[in-house]
């Protein structure tokens, strides 16, 4: 490095917003153009002309001096002396001052030299502040002391705002030492294209390179963000990018199935195959009416003064293309032209506001607001804010243009329309616009800007044209490169042999019908073979009247009316009950049919019917437990299980039967339940988890129950609820205290207590990243050292198990592994999502180590949550009310099959105690009967009970 360099104001203002630009000027690179340059020169030193003007008439003593006459000699000065920002420079040679010591250092006690920053712009950016502390920086160099703040003078009316130096010391430093890195670099920066770029003399360089490197910071839709996520995965141009892209797969529609239409996304990969092989791609079905007169609509305004200066207007009439521009020379005149433009509006017939991007749109609702109207022209003004046609909202998502951006410009330009203005674009007509301001009413200038505004409706034109053209399908014309590739083409078809033929004509719904099997069989073949029709025949018989393997007389005698207590009873009907059961004996299960006989007595005094037989259900204990075993633990539909007991037993249960059972024994284990979840949330260990559950009738909104899962190495409780939220947490879990295990989700954090997160979810997550970011050494290395420290902690729980004695050794290694992550400097994505997430869990990874039988994964409640997927997937669909039912029996079987122990067993021991049930030893329940009557009383009024 020479001893003469500096690094001046320009240098480092380029540097804020692209680095290539200033390792540009730094190397004395020839500039393509000096357009912007020389406009940004002209109005900075127009407005700081009038700005000073104005501060020496308002301020006493305001003094500007150049960088050249500031001397440290300042002991004599009565007033603070301003030095302009713009004209400083910065030597890199000179010897620099630490952090803390410029942090605590003050100015001089007398008044000296301050920075200041001259800005036309009424709001200012906030990079301005790190340009006056370099002003400071500057100004320390040659007078030894820092000054303490600076003053900013911006906008039209000069207002002054005040810039403490030292809070942007530190950042500005850094960037001055990132400049210094560009003396003699000999690669220079990354080229990355931004929206700068528009108003940067280098554009035209920066985007030849970008189209022979094929660089993927063309593709102006894609974030930074975005980019570099691409970038970590070895992608870095718009052809790599492109084979990216896969048509989706077609699902067969469900007739049953509601579909809520997404809003549209943009596809990056689908716009760089759009590039790549030079085609318009149109995604669905995209649509564009305009019923009325379009009228193209484009506005021109300053941002950062809220004010609107320029509407162009281009319709049709008569046959004729219409043309107005409506100009106004100041924010006073925006009333006028507002009201010009809506007369204009309204001698249009039916007119239709069409134009491209919201600004518009806002600019309506804007001048509806800020200028009253009348209760007719406020009406108007609302039909063409409803009925406005935004052309870019028809082209997001939905058409793919192989353009780097669907801009109007890329967009216009592709379709073969040309501005006369070269520099073209939103953010270079504001500093047209401002320059004019300046220039004291150029005419010149506001001709390029009307011209360039109504050229921007013309084009919109074109590309109205071009959208309805697409949308019918019209892409004949060549000379506008309409040639069209429907997605749809290339999406694979879902291949399915079953399911609903979609039939195009109604005789061919008709004629699939007859083809199906059971059609066949019952009114074709039925008449064409004697042993077919014997088959069906015998199929459809009912079931014939069962043999009964035993009798059961139950006679106890009423001595009074269970009502009124009358003697005076009389026997008035002797009817019998059928009670379907399974016996289970040492060899097998066999159907056992128990007929009770029973008596109905009627009151003389109240006419009171009753009996001393309570009639129980039609199904006995043992079937009920069989039928709940095949429903929860076989997992057996409701149709398999009737099908099952129909052709094994031939006992008559229906299809719904299966249902009421599950209500019914649900209903009975119900203390069970509340027993089990109990003991789990009173422990000093519990998993938890969380899924979907199959609820589809009757929850909010047609879905989005959850199914949540509580364990310890014991016990299993299912907990359904309506939504994800952590409020369940705070209900099941409350006065909590032991160690909860659980995956990352955020609400559990929320739960009070110690937490030991599953390392086997982290693990699976680091090891994912690294698949999609190979080359990626940061997340290499956390990924080895995790790797390194689970390992020997897996080693240690596999020999001495889930100690804490011997697993504390591992918790020095652990705090240590966390803090080298945590001070890892990440330039990546990828990294800092990973470094952040570890930091944010960093006392809950390793809890395990400080507590006895703490296991260091989840796998319990995964294992549960298992279990009721596959529960899930099988069915059909259920309801709030049947999930619940689920989550009993389902929370009974797993506990049981944690301990152990036989569902089936359980359900037939007639035991409602899980824990006495769990401790008994070798107790068999084989041969114990099937069936116990309930004898009671059973009263009705009237006549008696019908059977």
């Amino acid at each position: 490095m020479d001893d003469g360099t500096s690094i001046t104001a320009s240098v480092f203002s380029a540097y804020l917003k692209c680095a290539l630009k200033a390792h540009l000027l730094v190397a004395g690179q020839t500039v393509p153009s000096s357009y912007s340059a020389d406009n940004e020169e002209f109005i900075a030193k127009g407005y700081k002309t009038k700005a000073l003007r104005h501060l020496r008439k308002s301020v006493l003593g305001f003094d500007l001096v150049a960088f050249s006459e500031v001397s440290r000699d300042i002991g004599s000065q009565l007033i603070t002396r301003y030095v302009d920002c713009e004209a400083v420079a910065y030597s890199c040679v000179q010897s620099e001052l630490n952090c803390e010591e410029l942090s605590a250092r003050k100015a001089a006690s007398e008044p000296g030299y301050a920075p200041v920053l001259f800005s036309a712009r009424n709001k200012p950016d906030p990079l301005d502040n790190f340009l006056l502390c370099f002003g400071a920086l500057a100004i320390r160099q040659v007078v030894g002391a820092l000054p303490e703040v600076g003053k900013m003078i911006y906008g039209e009316c000069h207002r002054c705002k005040t810039v403490t130096v030292v809070d942007y010391v530190v950042q500005t430093q850094r960037i001055i030492d990132e400049i210094r890195l560009l003396y003699g670099a000999q690669q220079p920066p990354r080229l990355v294209l931004k929206k700068y770029c528009a108003t940067c003399d280098f554009q035209s360089r920066c985007l030849h390179i970008a189209a022979d490197r094929d660089d993927l910071s063309q593709l102006a839709t894609i974030t930074p963000k975005e980019r570099t996520k691409y970038n970590e995965k070895g992608i870095f141009t718009i052809t790599q990018l492109s084979y990216g892209y896969r048509p989706r797969r077609r699902k067969s529609a469900k007739s049953h199935t509601k579909h809520t239409a997404l809003p549209p996304r943009q596809d990056h990969k689908l716009k760089a195959l759009a590039i790549k092989k030079a085609q318009i791609h149109v995604v669905g079905a995209p649509t564009l009416k305009i019923l009325g007169t379009p009228v193209f609509l484009d506005v021109e305004g300053m941002p950062d003064r809220d004010f609107y200066y320029l509407i162009g207007l281009r319709f049709e009439r008569a046959g004729a293309c219409v043309e107005h521009s409506f100009w106004a020379n100041g924010p006073d005149d925006e009333r006028g032209i507002w009201g010009e433009c809506l007369q204009t509006l309204k001698e249009v017939e039916n007119p239709q506001i069409v134009h491209y991007g919201s600004y518009e749109n806002r600019f309506l609702r804007k001048m509806k607001e800020r200028h009253p109207l009348a209760t007719d022209d406020r009406e108007f003004v609302d039909r063409l804010i409803d009925t406005s046609v935004n052309l870019a909202s028809c082209i997001y998502g939905k058409i793919y243009f192989p353009t780097h951006s669907n801009s109007l410009k890329d967009i216009g330009r592709y379709l073969g329309f040309s501005w006369t203005w070269l520099q073209a674009s939103g953010s270079a007509s504001v500093l047209l616009r401002r320059k004019w301001e300046i220039g004291d009413d150029d005419d010149e200038t506001k001709h390029q800007l009307i011209t360039y505004n109504i050229e921007d409706c013309r084009a919109a034109e074109v590309v109205a044209e071009a959208l309805v053209r697409i949308c019918e399908g019209d892409c004949t014309d060549n000379s506008l490169r309409l040639e069209a590739v429907n997605v749809s083409s290339l999406e694979v078809g879902f291949q399915s042999t079953f399911g609903k033929f979609a039939a195009v004509l109604p005789e061919f719904a008709k004629i699939n019908s007859a083809a199906y099997w059971d059609y066949q069989r019952s009114k074709v073949y039925i008449r064409t073979d004697k042993k077919i029709r014997q088959s069906i025949t015998k199929s459809k018989r009912t079931h014939a009247n069962l043999a009964v393997d035993k009798d059961a007389n139950i006679d106890v005698p009423l001595e009074h009316c269970p009502k009124c207590h009358s003697e005076n009873l009389s026997v008035i009907d002797s009817p019998a009950h059928l009670v379907f059961d399974l016996r289970f004996t040492g060899r097998g299960i066999k159907r056992w049919v128990v007929r009770y006989h029973y008596r109905k007595y009627r009151c003389h005094e109240c006419s009171t019917v009753t009996t001393s037989y309570h009639r129980d259900w039609q199904y006995g204990p043992n079937l009920r437990a069989y039928v709940t075993y095949l429903l929860i633990e076989m997992r057996l539909s409701n149709q398999k299980i009737s099908d099952h007991i129909t052709s094994l037993f031939n006992l008559p249960v229906r299809t719904n039967t299966p249902s009421y059972i599950k209500y019914q024994m649900a209903d009975k284990y119900e203390a069970t339940y509340r027993q089990i979840l109990t003991q789990i949330t009173q422990g000093s260990l519990v998993h938890a988890d969380e899924t979907k559950a199959g609820v589809t009738k009757g929850a909010i909104n047609g879905g989005g129950h959850y199914m949540w899962v509580f364990t310890n190495l014991t016990s299993v409780a299912y907990v359904p609820a309506e939504t994800r939220e952590a409020a369940i947490l705070e209900e099941v879990l409350k006065g909590f205290s032991g160690v909860l295990v659980s995956d990352f989700y955020a609400a559990y954090d929320s739960v009070p207590c110690a937490q030991q997160k599953c390392l086997i979810h982290l693990m699976r997550d680091i090891n994912e990243q690294v698949c999609k970011n190979p080359f990626n050494e940061e997340l290499a290395s956390i990924a080895r050292g995790f790797g390194d420290l689970l390992r020997e902690i897996v080693e240690t729980i596999d020999t001495y198990g889930l100690k804490a004695r011997h697993l504390r050794k591992h918790k020095r290694p652990a705090v240590s592994f966390i803090e080298n992550v945590i001070t890892l400097e990440c330039k990546t994505e990828a990294g800092s999502v990973l470094r952040k997430r570890i930091e944010k869990n960093r006392g809950r990874l390793f809890t395990f180590l400080e507590y006895d039988n703490v296991p260091w994964n989840n796998n319990n409640a995964e294992h549960a949550v298992h279990a009721y997927v596959k529960l899930r997937n099988g069915l059909i669909a259920s309801t709030p009310k049947g999930a619940k039912e689920y989550a009993i029996l389902l929370s009974i079987q797993q506990t049981l099959h944690y301990r152990g122990r036989n569902f089936l067993d359980f359900l037939r021991s007639g035991h409602t105690d899980i824990d006495e049930y769990t401790n008994m030893r070798g107790r068999s329940i084989e041969g114990k009967a099937s069936n116990v009557p309930h004898v009671g009383s059973f009263c009705s009024k009237g006549r008696g009970i019908k059977d």
